[in-house]
């Protein structure tokens, strides 16, 4: 038997691998050059940011029955305090037949102010237009979506201007936190 020798064939092989391997490579520089932008292909997916308009949502709380319950709403640029506190100081939106508030027609928020984790909002004498647990529910309303901010830890209350104690299901506090709330009040 006679061994058999590489042909040209293999030979022609072998050399036309090593010539692709070759080209595979990446050119090495000595130093660092520039692209030029015409080098660059566009990009072509969309920017991940969203347009300064479309907003933020906000936590609100209403009642549905007599527990609370959060819902969501959109509100222009950045989301604040004043804008949620302003919304749970409306009616529930159309549609939300269910839900409910116990806060009185005509309160307004006259300011709000964050210090120490703690938020003091100011409101009009309309919310001492109900009593027990009307104005219970109105509180824990308020106190709610102030603290659907991660910011925030306790609630105070004034009226025109001047601190009040809120009611709670721990009696009359003057700084209010989510604990002195019991369910259905508390959603927590």
């Amino acid at each position: 038997m006679i061994p058999h020798r590489p042909t040209a064939a293999l030979v022609a092989l072998a050399a036309l691998v090593v010539v692709l391997l070759g080209a595979c490579g990446v050119p090495v520089d000595d130093e660092p050059r520039p692209i030029a932008r015409t080098t660059i292909p566009p990009t072509s997916t969309a920017p991940t940011t969203l347009p300064e308009d479309a907003g933020q949502e906000v936590a609100v709380y209403f009642l549905r029955g007599d527990r609370l319950e959060r819902q969501g709403y959109t509100v222009k640029g950045e989301a604040t305090l004043a804008q949620a506190l302003g919304r749970v100081l409306e009616p529930p939106p159309e549609g939300s037949e269910d839900l409910q508030t116990a806060v009185p027609p005509g309160t307004s928020l006259l300011g709000v102010e964050v210090a120490d984790r703690t938020a003091t909002i100011d409101l009009t004498s309309e919310i001492g237009d109900v009593s027990a647990l009307a104005q219970k529910q109105a509180f824990a309303q308020l106190v709610f979506t102030a603290l659907a901010f991660p910011s925030l830890e306790s609630v105070r209350f004034e009226v025109d201007g001047k601190p009040i104690d809120a009611p709670t299901d721990d009696g009359n506090r003057a700084e209010v936190t989510a604990d002195n709330f019991d369910p259905p009040l508390n959603p927590r």
